[in-house]
């Protein structure tokens, strides 16, 4: 049962900026003492309601056109009253999943500062939902947020998926758009959905009623703090570069080793280390660039960092993934030789400076390229650090504390960005995809509501995570399992396999991923006649001796960009069943013609069973494409036996 709430209140999502769906009925609901009579006025109607015996009163009121700005007059016959000013009438959308959703604008701001600084439109509008995970039952409302339009000093907190899908779709169609925000990195599909959703899943209910006792919540958080407090605070006692200061000028550097930056650790004699290493270099710094304001971007560092200019420290990241930009302040370089000293912590062996990001110094004057030869000593070693148990991942959770609070409020549909985290065991994604849109209909109670998503793009998981399945194909299981996906009713998927990073988990293009997802809700929402889709496979055959060749049959032309990974495509295979149902994977050669594709394989010793495209973390070869520009998704599909 949901908490009990009997005062006068409103949720946080009925408050001033608030957008409201256009074309549906929308409810209005409310918290005050059982029994009492509440009256809302809006747009010239009046709507009475009766708060029942839990405190609860809800009205449902007429459909509305986009517009605005309105007020809202909301009032018991007890003399509380509230006006809510500042409402728009648009398209509402919970934006939900896990970091790649949650990154915010401040993450790509040196991707898109004219978008940045140009970025006045009282009409996007983003409500973030606070992380919070709840064990015990659905809350009925959030414990912090509030509507923020998107203008130069909130932009940078807008999710950047999110934030890029309104702007495309505002441009469309000129109606206000209203971002729900619920997203927590690092969480799986299970943590955003509810008991009911996952009955039958035992040892997912199972987890969910262990977290459910708080006292081994504080327990597991305690635990998690001791462990992380303990071991960073060992490494540190121990660290020869801290009690001699190697960040500090004139240090003897006759016994330090040299390395090449960018580099992965296993590839040198810090293969498998676990402690801090330092490392450090001089440059040359000319007149025009002493003295002034300055930035150093380190690319991304495995696990954490801590940079030192000239002795001084000028920033710090605890973990991996967010990019090393750090500003340098004005009277910190010096004209001549300068230094600069990088203490790198590495908890679990797999240390890294990773290739093919930026490593400089700069500013308007000049740039100092970083990347080449540095020294590096090691400052102590120690053993493992523990694992942290991340309490607001498991299952239910999150749907509890930050989904369940939003299922009174009348929506335009979902977009959900996630799958990073369900990797490790891929096979249940399809089905806890399934139960979700199945159940998240049912809570706001429309079963056609729409459900965008976007298919995770090329990550080279297996080089750049440690966190990598042994198998190596976690990544492409949940891309096959969300093509599939596409079979449920009033769903769409933005296929993203050209616009990852190979090298990062978080890619930065959110606006090329936005605007998919926005050409879909177009599609889907509006009727709208526009390509939003690569091409698809509508026919497999078979020709030749034995039908060892299979003939694709698009349903439109495809192309090659070209120059892409060499303009060649590498990506298809074809599968061969042998002893025991096994299916061998050999490469096949892809000729192009129009909306045809031939493949050939010299190696098969019968007539191929399977056929799949891209089913690796990344692509080796060129992707193909429609005119407009949209790629074909990767797939897995049987080849059907008598057809040729």
């Amino acid at each position: 049962m949901e908490e009990n709430m009997s005062e006068w209140k409103l949720p946080r999502l009925i408050s001033n900026g608030m957008v409201l769906q256009q074309k549906k009925r929308v409810r209005i609901w409310g918290f005050d003492k059982p029994g009492r009579k509440v009256m809302v006025a809006f747009l010239g109607e009046e709507y009475v309601a009766l708060t029942d015996r839990e405190g609860v009163w809800e009205i449902w009121m007429q459909e509305t056109e986009a517009g605005g700005p309105y007020a809202m007059d909301i009032r018991d016959d007890a003399g509380n009253e509230t006006v809510i000013k500042d409402i728009l009438v648009g398209d509402v959308w919970i934006c939900a999943g896990q970091s790649n959703m949650e990154l915010p604008m401040e993450r790509v701001k040196d991707r898109y500062p004219k978008e940045i600084a140009d970025c006045t439109n009282p009409a996007i509008r983003t409500f973030k939902i606070t992380e919070h995970a709840d064990f015990h039952a659905p809350l009925a409302d959030h414990l912090t947020g509030e509507w923020k339009q998107a203008e130069s000093d909130t932009i940078l907190r807008f999710s950047a998926t999110a934030y890029f899908f309104a702007l495309q779709m505002y441009q469309l169609t000129g109606v206000p758009v209203g971002l729900i925000n619920a997203s927590l990195g690092g969480s799986r599909i299970e943590s955003w959905m509810s008991r009911e959703m996952l009955e039958g899943c035992q040892e997912a209910l199972d987890t969910a009623d262990r977290y459910a006792d708080d006292a081994f919540v504080q327990g597991v958080l305690l635990q998690n703090q001791k462990q992380a407090e303990e071991w960073h605070e060992r490494l540190d006692s121990l660290d020869a570069g801290l009690k001699e200061h190697w960040e500090k000028d004139g240090v003897d550097l006759r016994d330090w080793a040299d390395v090449k930056i960018p580099f992965f650790f296993r590839d040198t004699d810090l293969k498998d280390f676990i402690g801090s290493v330092w490392f450090r270099r001089s440059f040359q710094v000319p007149a025009e660039m002493a003295g002034r304001e300055a930035k150093v971007w380190l690319g991304t560092i495995v696990d954490s960092d801590t940079v030192f200019i000239n002795g001084v420290w000028v920033g710090h990241t605890d973990y991996q993934y967010p990019p090393r930009k750090y500003p340098v302040p004005a009277g910190l370089l010096r004209a001549g030789e300068n230094t600069i000293t990088i203490r790198v912590k590495c908890e679990n062996g797999r240390g890294r400076f990773t290739p093919d990001k930026t490593y400089a110094l700069w500013n308007e004057a000049h740039r100092i390229e970083l990347e080449g030869k540095w020294n590096y000593k090691i400052g102590a070693s120690c053993e493992q650090i523990l694992p942290t148990d991340f309490v607001n991942w498991k299952p239910t959770g999150l749907f509890n504390g930050m989904m369940a609070p939003c299922r009174k409020y009348t929506i335009a549909g979902f977009l959900w960005y996630q799958g990073e985290s369900n990797t490790h065991v891929p096979e249940v994604y399809l089905d806890r995809m399934q139960r979700m849109i199945t159940g998240y209909r049912k809570d706001w109670q429309e079963d056609t509501l729409p459900f965008l998503y976007v298919q995770l793009p090329n990550f080279a998981i297996d080089i750049y995570d440690s966190d990598a399945d042994e198998t190596g194909q976690g990544w492409p299981v949940v891309r096959e399992l969300q093509r599939q996906a596409q079979a449920i009713p009033d769903t769409g998927m933005a296929v993203a396999i050209d616009l990852g990073e190979d090298n990062d988990l978080h890619p930065l293009n959110k606006r090329d991923i936005g605007g998919r997802l926005a050409m879909l809700a177009a599609k889907k929402l509006y009727g709208r006649d526009v390509q939003c889709e690569g091409p698809r496979i509508e026919r497999i055959g078979t020709m030749g001796g034995q039908g060892r060749t299979v003939v694709l049959e698009l349903n439109a032309e495809a192309v090659v960009r070209e120059g892409e990974k060499g303009g060649t495509i590498l990506d298809f295979e074809l599968g061969e069943r042998r002893a025991a149902g096994e299916v061998v994977w050999l490469p096949a050669e892809a000729e192009l013609s129009g909306d045809r594709i031939m493949l050939k394989c010299g190696e098969l010793s019968g007539p191929p069973a399977a056929v799949r495209y891209c089913f690796a973390n990344t692509n080796r070869g060129a992707l193909l494409y429609n005119i407009q520009g949209y790629p074909m998704g990767p797939f897995r599909m049987e080849i059907p036996t008598d057809n040729e």
